[in-house]
């Protein structure tokens, strides 16, 4: 016989029931209930954002780019003087 079959033959089940798959099933719960909740958390971040460039600087908790300057562009074009 292996070791393995050994130990669960020797290992009570109240012990393998309450003191391996329930917590370990108890922790699993509660990563699921944990994701799902910064899940939300991040979703409602996102439905916050009103232009879609903002969403990096908001997730990187830098402070939100100031866009004052603007591009005026002056062009010269040729006059008709030929």
């Amino acid at each position: 016989m292996s070791s393995l079959a050994v130990f669960l033959k020797n290992v009570p089940a109240w012990f393998l029931c309450g003191g391996v798959f329930l917590p370990v099933t108890l922790l699993l719960l509660l990563l699921i209930l944990h994701l799902s909740w910064k899940l939300q958390e991040v979703e409602v971040e996102l439905s916050l954002v009103r232009d879609p460039r903002d969403t990096l600087e908001r997730l990187t908790f830098r402070p939100p780019h100031a866009h004052t300057h603007h591009h005026t562009h002056t062009h010269l074009h040729r006059s008709a003087e030929t």
